[in-house]
Formats: structure tokens, C-alpha cells, sequence
């Protein structure tokens, strides 16, 4: 019996949008719109879009002046034009923001620009949402090219526990009361087909695609999001460019076209060249133009006698195609239409990415990862004399978790004498040794011609996998011999059970350890987000295993039963520590790439206060520099994402007070130099200054001064921190964080690969 994820029903509520299709993938796991969304609806904020270009600004009347505060930092406005109102018309550029574009790392020496909009910007997609979301769905849904379109909207989102859940002796989450369903909302819209461009390999049409034509060309649009020209909605929208400006131009002003294309302009500070990157809303605008050049090269084909699913086969994953053929002469045709149509929307095929392919369309990629499988099923496992399972990595996996959901709801109370005694009789070892493993790895890469960052992410999310599985393998016995352990009855196998037990904890200390060993050697060769946020992933599921116990109810009555002793903890743990130590030294603080060894603290953050890293650590790995009179000389230029990060991991520990308050006043110093109405509009320093605002790490008066640095007087800043206690957060959750949740929330939401 295979488990089956739950459905939940979703409300639905227009600014759901917020939570899911606004911000890049990319930010930290402790950033999201949650509060920030409850703002909204607690509160009744929103824009309506005018048709005749003056936009209005709705909210329930109050008298609150820390709401109205907020709001008046936010549209930069004075409070008292929002006294005693319920709405305030929006001058032509009142949503004119700059967004916050922030870079991450993509390829050796290059890197990948995200915008995160500005909230002004953010509660404008909630209206065009809801009122053109049929108009969405249509207008992506009429290329036959395209296997990732919006299709509906989203009813349901889906919910598996995760196995380490179980380990932890919990019973199945319990969501929050108060609007949970939207939590792990990944999009607004449902899509077809696909959501990973991985799952179009494995599926049926890539295969039958190959049996039926010779020969695959892939094509990619160069800087597509870059290069998008924001009028050219409009153009597709109403049969391109020609007819556009013949027919309509000037008298469609609003349209969902024109509105959609203004919108555009205003989160990126009125650009027409370029939309922002990140957001999902971005996908989407870039889909509909898309879907037009897409129709019209199926239709000039067929023109020139090429039928699709006939003469060839064409597939598009957002801004990729895959065009299959037999004749080098429809090809050339495709390619010379994808070309001029793509020109007219200021778009072109990249040349250096084009490749083209003879059956079996096997790349030097996919052999690679053939090869990761096969060496991570005989290292990254657990044997034991038991007959091997038949099942497949992920059967199983959902097989275990069947298994031991049941048995998380039903606490075990006795451990009976047949099974303690099959568990003594049973072989249980591990066989993973760092050095080979990363030695087999380099000559895998090698012999397969792939530079290890194209198949890290790959190995390292399927080593994650992999390693869980062990563990719920391992837990079966090392469970039932601590519980043994405990039991009256069998009084007389203590010592065997015992001398088992702790040759199986020391096993899996050393298991472990070869596990972070290997896990930082693949790291080394790439520090990306993606990859970074899976290593997190690694080190959760070791530190929740090993940092919980057994927890038993007899009647009303609950006992632990410990796990794992003191020693083997400190053994991993330290090693987690250590490595993420010997990352953040060898990879320093640079002014252009900043969160991908940032990350790391948030897992520390979460772990015992010995194993977080010293001032002198920090202090290098920051590049901070000190005057022979302890003044600060060098300090560097750090975003918002990052100091917001440094402040969490500070918190209020005593060691960080004045490295603290160095990084934050140096950090209000600094925006405060930037002209006032140029801050006022930016995303980045409103964002931070409201994130200040809630922020318990630093001082009242200092968070008064960041409001004030955004347009608030001393009055209105008080105001609006005692209305954040209330709030409690705004983008940034500076307490209570659950590592493991947010963690499985952002990789469940990695859509875009």
C-alpha cells in the first residue's frame, strides 16, 4: 500500500497571490509574504486597477495608527491623508518602485540577477490576478508547444508528512489554524504539464518522440527575461506587432494587455527593456508571448507542409525548446521562423546553446546520473541479512513511511521477546567510506565528460534520499533495541542488547561522519543556492535524528527513552560545525554573491549554542577589519538579505552584542546617505526597514530610527511598533523557526529548474 499525499481544499482568496507568485525561489528560508499576507486580509488591502489609469488604494477604515502607519511608509505618504478614510486614488506614479535586485551565483564568474518587488508593487498582481485570471489561463493555453502553462487555479495544495517527523516521535503535523492552507501554496495556477524540466526526460512523449524521429535539436532564448520588451503583451495578445499598432494601438488602454504591460513597467522602475526575475508573475507574462510565437511558427510550418506530431515534434519548458525531426529541412525551417518571430518580440535563439542530437538522445548528463545511481545504491545504504526490498528508492520510501505513520499513531507500549531476539540476530552495517566514494565521484564526472556542477544537485538531492531511507531502515532496529533496553520482561537480554545497541550507534556516528564528509567534498565544487539549500536538507535530516529521543505513553503517563548518548552527537555535530566552518572561511563574504554560504547559519542557528561559530569566525569570515584603536576599518558592503540573516544568527547571544550592533548601525548609516525619495521608493530598504521593525534583536530606538529612514517621523515610528506586536512579523520570522518545515516548504516549491 503506497500513501497518498492529503488534499486540502483551498478558500479561496485573492491575496493568496502574495504567497506564491511574487517573490524569487531564492530568498532565505526564514523570509516569506506569510505575515505579510495576514497583513493584507486582516486589514482589507487592496488595489484596484482603473481602466482609466488612476489606480485605488483600498483598506478597512481605522483608526489604528499603526496601520495607517505602515500604509504611509509603504505608498509614501503622508498618515493623515489616510485618516478618517477607507481608500485614496494612486497618482500616475505612485506605484513607480525600484525593486530590490540582489545576485546569486550560476556559473563559474557569472552570475544570475533577482528581483524581489517592492509590497506596493505585490498588492497591484493581487487585483490583475483576480480579475484577469481567466483571461491568464486562456491566453496560455493556446500553444500546442508549451508543457508548462497555467491551466486553473490551484484548489487544492497536497501535504505529506515527512518521514523524520516520525522519527521524532511526532505524530502528523498539525498546521497552523490561522490561513495554514496557504503556507505551502507553490503557485496560483495548477500547470501542465510539468513543473520540472526532469520530469519531461521520464515521461512518455520524450520516449515516443525518440522511437518516432532521428534526430533532436534543443534551442534556448537567449537573456529571455532580460530582453523582453514589456509592450510586446499587448502584441500578443491582439495577433502580433502589425496588427497591433494598425489596429489597436490607443484605443485598448484597458485592456488586460495594456494594464498587464503597465504593471510590468512599474515593479521595475517603468523599464520597458527587461521584466524582473524571480517571480512566478514574470513566467507567466514571458508564457503568453511565448504561446503567440509558438502558434505562429506551428502555423507557417504546416503552411510549408510540416505537421506537428508528424513531421515533427516541438516541446517548450518555458524559454527551452525541444524540436524532434527526421528531415534536415523542416529543421532548418523551424529554426529560421523561430528566429523571425522571436526577433519580432526583441527575443533571439541563443547560438552557443543550441545543440543538436542523433538518437539515442542520451547526454553526457544523463550517463553521469545513471552512474550517481548506481554508486550511491551500493555506498549510501544500509545491509543487513534480510532479503533486499524489490521496490524502487521511492516505493520504498513511501512504503516506510506507510509503515511507520501507523506507528507513530500507535505508540509502541512493549517490545515483545521475538522481536528483540530477530533484531540480535540480524546483521546490521554500513559500508561507506569518504575517500572512495569521492575518489569514484571525481572518476564518474571525468568519465562521462560533465563538469561536477551540472550533476551536484541531482546527486545531492538523490544522496538525501537515499540517507533517510538508511536511517528509517536503521531505526527499525536501533528503536526496538532502546526500547528493550526498558522493558521489565526481558530483563535478561540486556547486556546483548545493550552491546548490540552501542556498536550500532558507534556504526552510525562513523556512517555520519563519512556521510558530512562526502556531502562538503561534492559542495566544494559548487556553492549555489540550490545546492546549498539541499545540503541544509542533509544536515536536518541527520541533526533531528540524532537530537531527539524515544517518547512512550503509558496511559496518561509519557517517558523518554533516550536515543543516542551525549559522545556520539558531539561526534557529528561538531563535524556539521566544522564544515560549515571550513565553507565560510575558504568562501569569505564577496560584495556580488552573498546568501549561498549565508544559509549555513540558519542550521546552525537551530542546533545547541556550542556548536554555533566564535566572534573571531565571524569576524573573517565577513572580512571585517579593526582599527589599532578598535574602531572598525573595513566592513563590508552586505544587502538587506544578508544582514537580515547576520541578525537572526546573532539573536541576543552575548558574544555577537557588539559585532551586532557594528553591522546594524553601520547598516542604518548607510541608507541613510542614499537620497530620501530615491529610499522611499526602493524595496529593498522599505522591505527592511518594516522588517526592523518587528525585528527583537535590536534595540526599540534603533527600530524607530530605520522607520524613520524610510519616511516615518519618531511619532508614527512608536506607532507603528506597538501595532507590530500585534503584527509580530512582516516578511522576516525572527523566532520560533522550524527548520524542517520551512526547509521541505521551499524544496517542495522548486518549480523551476
Amino acid at each position: 500500500m503506497v500513501i497518498k499525499r492529503k488534499k486540502i481544499r483551498l478558500r479561496y482568496k485573492k491575496e493568496r497571490v502574495v504567497f506564491s507568485d511574487v517573490l524569487p525561489y531564492e530568498l532565505p528560508l526564514i523570509f516569506s509574504n506569510r505575515y505579510f499576507y495576514r497583513f493584507l486580509v486582516r486589514n482589507g488591502i487592496w488595489i484596484e486597477i482603473s481602466r482609466e489609469g488612476q489606480d485605488t488604494l483600498h483598506w478597512n477604515k481605522t483608526e489604528d495608527k499603526g496601520i495607517l502607519g505602515l500604509l504611509a511608509i509603504i505608498f509614501c505618504r503622508k498618515i493623515s491623508e489616510f485618516e478618517g478614510k477607507d481608500s485614496l486614488l494612486l497618482n500616475v506614479h505612485d506605484l513607480k518602485r525600484i525593486p530590490f535586485v540582489y545576485s546569486i551565483q550560476h556559473k563559474p564568474l557569472k552570475h544570475r540577477f533577482l528581483s524581489l518587488i517592492h509590497p506596493a508593487n505585490q498588492i497591484k498582481v493581487v487585483d490583475l490576478y483576480n480579475r484577469y485570471k481567466d483571461a491568464i489561463i486562456y491566453l496560455c493555453s493556446k500553444s500546442n508547444f508549451s508543457i508548462r502553462y497555467p491551466s486553473k487555479v490551484a484548489c487544492y495544495f497536497y501535504y505529506k508528512d515527512r518521514l523524520h517527523h516520525v522519527l521524532m516521535g511526532k505524530k502528523t503535523d498539525k498546521m497552523e489554524m490561522y490561513f495554514n492552507e496557504y503556507e505551502n501554496l507553490k503557485t496560483f495556477f495548477s500547470y501542465k504539464r510539468y513543473t520540472n524540466i526532469y520530469k519531461f526526460y521520464e515521461d512518455y512523449r520524450y520516449q515516443r518522440a525518440e522511437k518516432k524521429f532521428s534526430r533532436l535539436l534543443k534551442m534556448d532564448v537567449q537573456n529571455c527575461f532580460d530582453s523582453i520588451y514589456t509592450h510586446s503583451i499587448a502584441w500578443a495578445i491582439n495577433g502580433g506587432v502589425d496588427i497591433y499598432k494598425d489596429t489597436f494601438e490607443g484605443k485598448c488602454d484597458g485592456s488586460v494587455g495594456v494594464l498587464w504591460d503597465k504593471m510590468m513597467q512599474e515593479m521595475n522602475y517603468n523599464e520597458t527593456n527587461g521584466i524582473v526575475i524571480g517571480p512566478e508573475c514574470s513566467r507567466i507574462f514571458a508564457e503568453v508571448i511565448m504561446q503567440y510565437v509558438d502558434q505562429m511558427v506551428e502555423q507557417q510550418l504546416l503552411i510549408k507542409g510540416y505537421r506537428n506530431k508528424v513531421d515533427y515534434e516541438c516541446y517548450r519548458y518555458v524559454d527551452d525548446y525541444f524540436f524532434f525531426y527526421n528531415s534536415e529541412a523542416v529543421k532548418v525551417d523551424a529554426e529560421q521562423l523561430f528566429q523571425m518571430y522571436l526577433k519580432e518580440f526583441k527575443l533571439s535563439l541563443s547560438q552557443e546553446k543550441n545543440k543538436t542530437f542523433e538518437r539515442p538522445f542520451v547526454t553526457e548528463i544523463t550517463k553521469a546520473k545513471i552512474a550517481i545511481d548506481d554508486l550511491l545504491n551500493n555506498t549510501v545504504k544500509l545491509y543487513t541479512n534480510e532479503p533486499e526490498s524489490e521496490l524502487s528508492l521511492e516505493e520504498e520510501m513511501e512504503q516506510t513511511e506507510q509503515d511507520m505513520s501507523q506507528e507513530a499513531e500507535e505508540p509502541l507500549l512493549k517490545v515483545d521477546r521475538p522481536k528483540v531476539t530477530d533484531c540480535l540476530a540480524t546483521d546490521v552495517y554500513f559500508c561507506l567510506n569518504a575517500t572512495d566514494f569521492n575518489k569514484r565521484f571525481k572518476v564518474l564526472v571525468s568519465a562521462n565528460s560533465v563538469e561536477p556542477k551540472d550533476v551536484l544537485n541531482y546527486t545531492i538531492a538523490r544522496l538525501a534520499i537515499r540517507l533517510e531511507r538508511a536511517l528509517k531502515k536503521f531505526d527499525r532496529y536501533y528503536k526496538t533495541l532502546c526500547l528493550a533496553i526498558v522493558e521489565p520482561e526481558l530483563v535478561d537480554l540486556y547486556s546483548q542488547v545493550e552491546k548490540k545497541r552501542k556498536q550500532l550507534e558507534k556504526d552510525l556516528s562513523k556512517y555520519l561522519f563519512n556521510i558530512l564528509d562526502s556531502v562538503f567534498f561534492l559542495y566544494a565544487n559548487s556553492k549555489r543556492i540550490n545546492t546549498t539549500l539541499k545540503v541544509m536538507q542533509i544536515l536536518n535530516i541527520i541533526w533531528i535524528y540524532l537530537d531527539n529521543d524515544y517518547s512512550l505513553e503509558v496511559g496518561k503517563k509519557k517517558s523518554m527513552v533516550r536515543r543516542f548518548t551525549e559522545y556520539a552527537r558531539e561526534i557529528v555535530f561538531k563535524k556539521i560545525r566544522d564544515e560549515i566552518s571550513v565553507v565560510l572561511q575558504t568562501a569569505p563574504m564577496d560584495e556580488h554573491v552573498q546568501l549561498e554560504t549565508l544559509y549555513f547559519l540558519l542550521i546552525l542557528r537551530s542546533m545547541n549554542g556550542k556548536y554555533h561559530l566564535s566572534r573571531p569566525e565571524m569576524e573573517k569570515y565577513l572580512k571585517i577589519g579593526y582599527n589599532e584603536d578598535g574602531t572598525v576599518k573595513t566592513l563590508p558592503k552586505l544587502n538587506m538579505l544578508a544582514v537580515t540573516i547576520l541578525i537572526y544568527y546573532f539573536g541576543n547571544a552575548k558574544q555577537f552584542v557588539d559585532l551586532k550592533d557594528i553591522i546594524v548601525n553601520h547598516t542604518l548609516k548607510r541608507i541613510n546617505e542614499i537620497p530620501a525619495n530615491r529610499r522611499r521608493i526602493s524595496a529593498e530598504y522599505i522591505i527592511f526597514a518594516l522588517d526592523m521593525a518587528a525585528c527583537p534583536y535590536i534595540k526599540p530606538s534603533m527600530r524607530v530610527k530605520y522607520l524613520q529612514s524610510v519616511g516615518a517621523s519618531r511619532t508614527e515610528g512608536a506607532q507603528v511598533l506597538k501595532y507590530m506586536k500585534q503584527q509580530k512579523y512582516m516578511f522576516t520570522k525572527w523566532t520560533g523557526v522550524d527548520i524542517t518545515k520551512e526547509l521541505n516548504a521551499k524544496i517542495s516549491q522548486e518549480v523551476y529548474s
